[in-house]
């Protein structure tokens, strides 16, 4: 009995063995479970959207395979641990954890808070955040809410679960009245200075000889005692617009200096009439003279109408985020002179009319700044209407070089298209000059340099001809280096006639800026006269050296600066189109308009 209960013992044994074999071989058929190869969850990193984000198995898996996720589909920023459980029949189960993160977003860069400045009603004041906050999003204000006068740093604080926090700043500033005239008056007495346009060392002040330079040729002269800071006409015109408008502005001095008498009045209205502090109109005594005043505010415009019978000015400012313009002003004088002006940190647009010897003269300068350089226009006319005589410029300075561009002829016999003179920014030196001329059909191209930079050049003696022989067009019979012979140009020929000269040396106007101190004080006066300078047709400047060598023996290395050459060319191929643009895009009616007429407040002044 005991042998058969432990055979089937035995039996029974042998069979779970068999059945368990079986398990690890994959079931009853006895096929062993694969294992899964190639899957991968990988760690991923978002930046919060407001969309959800999720991690995905990937590499090669089996057909059929199915994955399940756990925590996974996230919107919100944070870190979150996903699982996937990998199963199919003949596989091991597998399960893959990785981290998924949602990093917080910045808040939109439209958010802002601005600075404010309100006057003291007893009231509480506040800042607020603008722009499109995200839902959610908590504003925790410090040092808001104000009442009394001062000037408050007001912070913000936003908070978002989902967003990075920030921390902007503004000022809160709270006036009082008696505060409001200085104010208002502040800006709209920002007097124009149509000189800062121009490099500083070509103002008058920098461009100035204590002693003029070398201004008579008819003796020899050494080439380096002819003066640098030579003004060519087409520089001379801008100057003379730029005189003309710096007059006017003096004149109305008085208004842009008076700023403390101006609002002692006004204020002393706004305290008595602190409901209608946005209008008034009274008197004021300014530098001993009676002025009629008008103070006007709409918002951030303020208009100032001051006037004594000689003199009005109507003075604007506009701080408003629409204006083109930070200030505008127009001047009339008595004597005739009138001008108009709008101005903002980048821009100024000036024009002034006024008569000299019976004649009107009308002109107006614009000028405008942008990425280190300056581009200007300028306008003139002598008479009125259509019978009016027009001269125009554009004006070209960067830290390199200052360019006008003009017409204004050099004689009346020669009209040009184009005259470019080219000056050092830095030092205020005329570097040299190319015009385009069209006589007779015929079409000039000419560049000009300074003697001094001729290589070869040392001295020079001018003598007018006076019997007309041999220096054909030229008035002067040139010598150089100390010769006793006349210098030697070449000339281009049709059919064996002269025609044109392919270079000469003339005499040419040009202004020097002389110091001179008058009751104790220090002017500039523009003391006209000429200096020696040497032309080439740009198309026979390549031949220059040989063909002034060959005519002139006592001429050795000539040559013509190159760099200067190459500086002058590219200027006036660069500008020499927009000039053509802008010649005639501008009539005296526009000028005429733009100046416009008087506020119909200073007929009773």
């Amino acid at each position: 009995m005991k042998k058969t209960i432990l055979i089937l013992l035995s039996a029974a044994l042998l069979l779970c063995a068999a059945l368990f074999a079986g398990c690890e071989k994959g079931g009853p058929g006895g096929t062993a479970l694969a294992d899964f190869t190639g899957a991968v969850l990988e760690d991923k990193t978002f930046v919060y959207d407001g969309e959800a984000h999720s991690l995905q198995v990937s590499g090669s898996l089996p057909s059929g395979t199915d994955i399940t996720y756990e925590n996974n589909g996230k919107t919100d920023a944070g870190t979150y641990t996903v699982k996937a459980a990998l199963s199919k029949e003949g596989y091991k189960p597998l399960e893959l954890t990785a981290v998924l993160t949602i990093e917080k977003a910045a808040f939109p860069s439209d958010i802002a808070l601005k600075s404010e400045r309100v006057v003291y009603d007893g009231k509480p004041h506040s800042l607020e955040v603008s722009g499109s906050l995200p839902a959610g999003t908590d504003v925790a204000y410090e040092n808001n809410g104000k009442t009394e006068a001062g000037t408050y740093t007001v912070t913000a604080t936003l908070s978002n679960p989902n967003y990075i926090a920030k921390t902007l700043q503004a000022t809160l500033e709270i006036y009082t009245l008696s505060q409001a005239a200085g104010e208002v008056l502040a800006d709209v007495l920002d007097r124009p200075d149509p000189w800062n346009f121009l490099p500083e060392a070509m103002s008058p002040e920098q461009m100035a000889y204590p002693a003029l330079p070398a201004n008579t040729f008819d003796r020899e002269t050494n080439v380096s005692g002819i003066g640098k800071r030579a003004v060519g006409k087409q520089l001379n015109v801008l100057y003379d617009g730029l005189g003309k408008a710096d007059a006017a502005l003096t004149a109305a001095n008085a208004v842009f200096t008076a700023g403390e008498a101006i609002a002692s009045v006004y204020q002393n209205f706004i305290d008595k009439n602190p409901d209608d502090a946005d209008r008034f109109t009274g008197t004021a005594e300014i530098g001993g003279i009676s002025f009629r005043l008008r103070i006007t505010v709409e918002g951030e415009r303020v208009t100032l109408l001051a006037g004594n019978g000689s003199v009005s000015a109507e003075l604007i400012s506009d701080r408003s985020a629409a204006a083109s313009f930070r200030n505008e002003g127009r001047i009339q004088l008595t004597d005739g002179i009138a001008l108009k002006y709008q101005m903002s940190e980048t821009a100024l647009k000036l024009a002034v009319r006024f008569t000299v010897n019976g004649i009107g003269i009308t002109q107006q300068i614009d000028f405008e700044r942008s990425g280190g350089a300056m581009l200007g226009s300028f306008y003139e006319f002598y008479g009125t209407g259509g019978a009016s005589v027009k001269t125009s410029a554009l004006l070209y300075s960067d830290e390199e070089i200052t360019a006008v561009l003009s017409d204004k002829r050099i004689s009346d016999d020669m009209p040009i298209d184009a005259f470019a003179e080219v000056y050092r920014s830095t030092t205020g030196e005329l570097l040299g000059g190319e015009v385009t001329e069209t006589i007779a059909t015929v079409n000039y191209d000419t560049l000009w340099f300074n003697l001094y930079d001729i290589s070869g050049i040392r001295s020079v003696r001018a003598a007018k001809d006076t019997e007309g022989g041999g220096n054909t067009k030229n008035p002067h019979i040139i010598y150089i280096n100390g010769a006793d012979t006349p210098f030697v140009t070449e000339y281009n020929t049709v059919f064996g006639v002269k025609t044109s000269r392919r270079y000469d040396i003339e005499m040419r106007e040009v202004w020097y800026f002389a110091a001179k101190t008058e009751n104790g004080e220090t002017v500039y006066e523009k003391v006209k006269t000429e200096i020696p300078m040497l032309f080439v047709q740009r198309e026979n400047a390549d031949d220059f050296s040989a063909e002034v060598m060959k005519n002139n023996e006592n001429l050795q290395n000539a040559a013509l600066p190159s760099p200067l050459r190459a500086l002058i060319t590219g200027t006036f191929d660069t500008y020499g189109d927009r000039y053509a643009d802008l010649k005639e895009k501008v009539t005296f009616d526009d000028v005429f308009a733009y100046i416009g007429e008087n506020d119909s407040f200073f007929d009773a002044a």
